[in-house]
């Protein structure tokens, strides 16, 4: 069952996966631009948690904003937006897709929110 911290947190990258695919308004579109994206951020050596760069989830989060805020942008115009917004961003501002919720809904274990 899911009753302790570890399977619960263990499960999470499902969760995440779950909320980026329905979150997005054109699903073809995200995934074209994220791989789009992750080639680019491999070719120039950017794509890897280990080194300290950001890795696939995190890439796709980035695409995700970026498809929500212009829901009906061609592949390629959200890739102009994607660099356009993120190369003049004000980090370490989080980029947030959805509203921080500090309680679970009904029948999720309570955990500590981490970020």
């Amino acid at each position: 069952g899911l009753e302790d911290e570890a399977t619960v947190r263990s499960m999470n990258g499902v969760r995440v996966a779950q909320l980026l695919l329905s979150s997005v308004p054109n699903l073809p579109h995200f995934r074209f631009v994220l791989r789009a994206i992750k080639q680019w951020a491999r070719v120039h050596g950017l794509y890897s948690n280990v080194l300290g760069f950001l890795g696939g989830v995190n890439w796709a989060i980035l695409v995700a904003f970026i498809c929500k805020r212009y829901p009906e942008a061609s592949p390629f115009v959200l890739m102009r937006h994607f660099f356009g917004t993120f190369g003049s961003w004000r980090w370490p501002r989080p980029v947030r897709l959805v509203k921080v919720v500090y309680s679970p809904p009904t029948g999720v274990m309570p955990l500590p929110v981490w970020n």
